[in-house]
């Protein structure tokens, strides 16, 4: 149904119906979500359905996705798979946003439409780690014991890594000893 979830709906049908979808859609497909999120073939199994919560339409959002991005401690190509499932008020306007009840998030449909594609899309941006990692030990060349060998040099030659104790201030006290002035 990948087609079907870019057609803009009628959030009110929607709601009032309690209209309920499942569908697959390639995350390239998305709405919004940057290309290489979708590199290779990721896709998100998502399921939405609608409903009225004191007087708004609600949608109630499931999804599971495959992501490549970027492990932020190795910088290396990882898969990460984000599960996520959030209710969501859908407002027509920004002034029905900020009057919604404390503790909801909303997604704005212009002109009382919305595509479920761009509204699933925001969810797996929200989903997603600020810092993507892979789990420790796997798959991560930052994360493995041959790392803390290849590890930056630290004060007075000491490597910097598992079990090298850092000081960073072993030399403060001879420097204020001195007046503060640096002999280097």
């Amino acid at each position: 149904m990948s087609g079907g979830a870019l057609k803009l709906r009628e959030v009110r049908k929607l709601a009032d119906s309690r209209a309920a979808f499942e569908f697959e859609i390639p995350v390239a497909e998305l709405p919004g979500v940057p290309r290489e999120f979708g590199a290779g073939d990721g896709k998100v199994q998502a399921q939405v359905r609608f409903g009225r919560e004191q007087g708004f339409a609600v949608a109630d959002v499931e999804l599971r996705a495959q992501l490549q991005v970027i492990c932020q401690r190795c910088m290396a190509p990882m898969q990460l798979t984000v599960q996520a499932r959030s209710p969501v008020l859908v407002v027509e306007t920004e002034r029905e946003a900020e009057e919604a009840p404390a503790g909801w998030e909303t997604f704005l449909a212009p002109e009382g439409r919305l595509s479920l594609a761009a509204l699933v899309a925001e969810e797996v941006l929200l989903a997603i780690p600020i810092v993507p990692l892979h789990d420790a030990g796997l798959g991560c060349a930052a994360a493995t014991p041959d790392a803390a060998v290849a590890a930056p040099a630290g004060p007075k030659g000491a490597a910097v890594g598992q079990g090298a104790t850092v000081r960073p201030f072993a030399d403060l006290k001879a420097l204020l000893e001195r007046g503060g002035k640096d002999d280097r």
